[in-house]
């Protein structure tokens, strides 16, 4: 199986992520510095998301190998 689509699928829920922590700043949600480390972070909390769910399918490929030849 191919991983070339991963790339650029990381990428794009980088840049999601980005959007969305720009309009919580830009909006004025962001006021304590909690919220600002949440802001910071969300970009690559949303980019951890499509290698989460790759590592999940590997795993689940891997358990269900021995009965699905």
């Amino acid at each position: 199986m191919g991983v070339d689509w991963l790339g650029p699928l990381v990428a794009l829920a980088f840049l999601v992520g980005m959007a969305a922590s720009a309009v919580l700043v830009r909006l004025g949600r962001v006021s304590s510095p909690a919220r600002v480390a949440v802001a910071l972070a969300l970009p690559f909390g949303c980019a951890i998301i499509p290698l989460a769910l790759l590592v999940l399918a590997s795993i689940g490929h891997a358990a269900l190998a021995p009965i699905w030849p």
